[in-house]
């Protein structure tokens, strides 16, 4: 439950074995690729100057990047199609990969042959598809005149008049209508749109036709597409020949599609072979456009986690002449990926923690520290075991079909389930089983109290995460003196010693009250005067980064911030028991009304509706609330969330 210390590996090899190596990189997968020409560039790639590296040292003066090199695409397009043609089934399988090598050859010539055989199946059903598409079109012009008892040949051949079809918009059919007598056409209204448009036949004079189109186009008219002079028949039997062709050609459609599933389940084995083997040398290419090379050697860099430094080694070790060098990140300097590693319980909650930001190399985890405190606060606020189980099935299956927050959704379902034994809740009911501890509504101020209690232990542990992780960066300022760090701490438990006392009542207690004021005071002076005073003891020079006047001003705000944020953040932490109670008054109003209803069926569909309420506004809400406590009241104090993810080389390379 850390993040994991990463280590750089640099590779220099013979050009003959790239793509062996790159293969056994790709396999391996838990490495994050880095541009080899920048890490030469940046001299951070430093081959020891001996004797036998002489032919890889003097490589580095006709390095050329990977990246101008290699072309993935020929490959890529191969392996989407046919993921096209199996609808995303085809997965690749590492497995079989690894156990041998593959022939580029013979899977691109297989799968030429493949896409070839289905060229023909797949040119049928686009012709079928576009001649049901244009079908369709004269289906609907058609349709308009159906109940004309005319030839369509009269009405196309036509000596000294010419017709057309066509839609308007309401508004502009009622101005066709006013002027219907200045029109040099005859206009019939012949039915309407779906997009509320009229449709209306327009048969004007040859002689006058430009005239009309004139008018027609100020309108917007929009003509209908679809006639055809192959249908010569009356609008009604033309629309019967159409009819049936689309019959016939939808059969033969169907058909068609039967025959290529067939086809394509008989060439599964092959087609998956063929991906496989294509997937592979696609992320080869994009794997080594990352690398440099010279004339007789490739260049390799990528971040891996130092324990697995010896699985790299013996890796390395299949290959002849090849040099492996590892660096950490002190000796080479610039900021390394963070990976973190988390267990099966607090690894989901990741996803939160990088929404705010990924933890730098050199700062704490804060992913144990946000499940803990995340679930406790969602389940104290929505406690109730019926819902809490809907919400964890729910999560459970959200988490089985890939959904990342469906993981979390159902632990924050088993923990509302635990509050929900301990209030004594199930799906709003308080009288079905009894409470391990209380009844919100019964002890309000426990609930409220203990929401307070629980906060401040949220924000003492957000202190000490602070102090940690300035002390790790050698903030010695912030960390010692600041007001997140030793001081702040201090001056914050003091302030809480004084409430306590003060509230408890204890006359002897009492006696510690100048003491903890003059502790405080100290602690507030110090904060004040933090920078020339760490200044002063790390012997650094000047006192002030700016002028004393200027710091003592900002200084001063920042310590009034300070102080209002110590109460504000201390208070902020009743909103966890605020919505326990919520969650109990919002049901008890709905049981109120299903009272009010004195009908059985609708109390009931109150109750269900009531419950499906709560479960997705309020346990919607509620998770937005817990999570702001976290972001704005602790990760405020302590997080940065300023570092680079750890990508492995699956999360780098995408070929769809």
């Amino acid at each position: 439950m850390a993040i994991e210390n990463v280590i750089m590996m640099n590779v220099v090899g013979k050009i003959n074995y790239v793509d062996k190596f790159a293969k056994d990189i790709f396999l391996f997968n838990d490495i994050q690729i880095v541009d080899a020409m920048q890490e030469i560039d940046s001299g951070r790639f430093i081959l020891p100057i001996r004797e036998e590296n002489i032919g890889e040292l003097l490589g580095f003066a006709q390095l050329v990047s990977g990246e101008s090199m290699m072309d993935e695409k020929k490959f890529v397009k191969t392996v989407k199609k046919l993921n096209e043609l199996y609808k995303g089934s085809l997965k690749l399988d590492m497995i079989s990969l690894a156990k041998g090598d593959s022939d580029l050859g013979k899977a691109l010539s297989k799968a030429r042959e493949f896409e070839g055989n289905l060229e023909v199946e797949y040119g049928q059903l686009k012709e079928i598809n576009d001649r049901i598409e244009a079908l369709n079109k004269s289906r609907a012009a058609y349709s308009y005149l159906d109940e004309l008892n005319i030839q369509m040949s009269e009405l196309d051949n036509m000596e000294n008049f010419s017709y057309s079809l066509g839609s308007v918009t309401r508004d502009n059919a009622a101005r066709l209508k006013s002027i219907y007598n200045s029109v040099t056409s005859i206009v019939f209204h012949v039915g309407n749109q779906e997009d509320n448009e009229e449709v209306f036949m327009i048969i004007s004079p040859k002689d006058l036709e430009i005239e009309s189109q004139r008018i027609l186009k100020a309108l917007n008219f929009k003509p209908i597409e679809g006639f055809n002079k192959e249908y010569t028949k009356s609008p009604k039997e033309n629309l019967q020949l159409i009819n049936a062709e689309i019959i016939t050609l939808t059969e033969q459609h169907i058909d068609l599609m039967k025959a290529l599933v067939v086809h394509l389940e008989e060439n599964r084995e092959e087609a998956t072979d063929s991906f496989n083997t294509l997937s592979l040398y696609s992320n080869l290419s994009i794997i080594k456009k990352n690398m440099a090379f010279s004339e007789n050697n490739f260049y390799f860099s990528g971040w891996i986690s130092k324990k697995d430094k010896s699985r790299m080694e013996a890796i390395a070790a299949k290959y002849p002449d090849i040099i492996v060098m590892f660096s950490s990140p002190n000796e080479r300097g610039g900021k390394p990926p963070t990976k973190m590693k988390n267990n099966w319980l607090f690894r989901p909650f990741e996803a939160l923690v990088k929404m705010y930001g990924v933890p730098s190399y050199n700062e704490l985890d804060p992913t144990p520290f946000l499940s803990i405190t995340y679930m406790f606060c969602f389940g104290f606020m929505f406690g109730d075991v019926g819902q809490g189980l809907v919400l964890a099935l729910a999560g459970f299956i959200l988490g089985k079909k890939g959904v990342e927050l469906g993981n979390v959704l159902f632990r924050l379902g088993i923990c509302s389930t635990f509050f929900g034994f301990m209030y004594g809740s199930f799906f709003g009911f308080e009288e079905i089983i009894q409470p391990i501890w209380v009844r919100p509504f019964e002890e309000v101020n426990t609930i409220l109290l203990t929401a307070v209690f629980v906060g401040i232990g949220m924000l003492f542990a957000a202190y000490v995460y602070s102090i940690i992780n300035k002390l790790k960066k050698k903030e010695i300022k912030e960390g010692v003196f600041g007001k997140n760090g030793i001081c702040g701490f201090i001056l914050y438990a003091s302030f809480l010693g004084l409430v306590g006392i003060n509230l408890s009542g204890f006359g002897t207690a009492q006696l510690l009250n100048p003491i903890l004021i003059g502790l405080a005071i100290l602690m507030i002076l110090i904060v004040l005067v933090r920078e020339p005073l760490a200044n002063y003891l790390m012997k650094h020079s000047p006192l002030y980064e700016e002028s004393a006047s200027d710091y003592y001003v900002e200084s001063g705000f920042e310590l009034f911030e300070m102080l209002l944020a110590m109460f504000s953040n201390t208070l902020s932490f009743i909103r966890i028991g605020a919505f326990a109670l919520t969650h109990v008054g919002l049901f008890m109003a709905f049981q109120t009304l299903s009272l009010m209803a004195q009908n059985g069926i609708i109390s009931v569909g109150i109750f269900i509706f009531a419950n499906v309420l709560i479960i997705v506004l309020e346990g919607l809400i509620v998770s937005i609330q817990a999570l702001r406590l976290q972001f704005y009241e602790l990760f405020s104090k302590y997080y940065t969330g300023d570092g680079v993810e750890f990508k492995p080389v699956d999360l780098q390379i995408n070929l769809f």
